[in-house]
């Protein structure tokens, strides 16, 4: 009897994605099968929960802080495994959920509620930050706004000392990067959030933002400085997003991340792709996306390290072409 071949062959993989996934399945359940004998032989042996010996033994900022987010997400206690996703968290409160759940002697544990406390204004915070930078996103950019045009216009001025600005509608944004005679339009896709960035970095790290603007003005390597800065605001934010960011926040903060944490963050990886790019010497501007996206991932694999952190320092902008150029960044991964 004849078999159709790609009948035949369908059957095959059919069987095959079963077999792989009955293996994932084992590996999984074995996994967290694991897991829990190993905690409660811990437990039983030191008499310590597993946020105990963490909060105690493990290097303060993202190598505890990740660790203890890892402990609560992988919790059979439904109320401890939705804590690093809940918004506005009293943390006082939650120490002592977490205490009273583990039988923790809050009178006995001072360091460990200490300790449980800073991880857990990391973890909440980050939460926090992503809703709080995500509407900044949201909010357009509208030219009949007064704070918005106050803004823009003070963005002109710290990037164009000395340069008059002759009308709002004027090709003169070309000279910082924009696109067209209203720069309102380029600030579609990021909107507020993309203004406050440009602003920030502007207004607080003046000569390093006026060093970038220079080198997107290079005859053979420029580019648009306003709408690749928007751009990187659309990087910036897929790590705050997507996690990338935390190793980053848990070394750099006691507290909660705030938005001028994600400013600072956006100015470093501005100051560092104009870096990169002009290192990489693309063959037109046309290349961008695939420098950004080059760059991009560099800066995802550098973010897994937990001693990571992006900081711009002032002392060596004048110094250095780059604080992280491309060979210093491959030393990380």
């Amino acid at each position: 009897m004849y078999k159709n071949p790609m009948a035949t062959l369908s059957d095959s993989l059919d069987s095959l994605d079963q077999l792989i996934m009955v293996e994932i399945w084992t590996y999984l359940s074995f996994f967290f099968w694991y897991r829990r004998v190993v905690k409660w032989l811990l437990h039983f042996g030191t008499g310590s929960c597993e946020l105990q010996r963490i909060c105690y033994k493990a290097q303060y900022g993202a190598p505890r802080t990740s660790q203890v987010e890892y402990s609560l997400r992988n919790s059979k206690i439904q109320a401890l495994k939705e804590l690093p996703d809940k918004q506005n968290a009293d943390i006082s409160q939650a120490v002592q959920m977490i205490m009273s759940t583990k039988k923790i002697d809050i009178g006995k544990e001072k360091v460990f509620y200490d300790n449980m406390s800073v991880c857990l204004k990391q973890i909440c915070g980050y939460t926090d930050l992503i809703k709080t930078i995500n509407e900044y996103r949201k909010e357009r950019y509208n030219s009949d706004n007064k704070d918005h045009e106050k803004k823009l216009l003070k963005l002109w001025e710290l990037m164009m000392p000395g340069t008059k600005l002759e009308n709002r509608i004027t090709s003169q944004w070309g000279d910082i990067g924009f696109q067209g005679k209203d720069p309102m339009t380029d600030f579609r896709g990021m909107g507020m959030l993309g203004m406050d960035n440009l602003l920030y970095f502007a207004s607080n790290h003046t000569s390093a933002a006026r060093k970038v603007l220079s080198n997107s003005h290079h005859p053979s390597y420029g580019y648009s400085y306003a709408i690749v800065g928007i751009n990187i605001t659309g990087m910036a934010f897929r790590l705050l997003e997507d996690g990338s960011l935390r190793n980053h926040f848990y070394n750099c903060k006691h507290d909660k991340p705030s938005p001028t944490d994600f400013h600072e963050v956006y100015c470093y990886l501005l100051y560092e792709f104009n870096s990169f790019w002009m290192i990489e010497k693309p063959a037109s501007v046309m290349e961008f996306n695939k420098y950004k996206d080059l760059f991009e991932e560099k800066i995802g694999r550098m973010l897994k390290d937990t001693n990571v952190r992006l900081i711009l320092k002032h002392s060596t902008i004048d110094q250095m072409g780059s604080l992280t150029s491309l060979n210093s960044l491959d030393t990380h991964f």
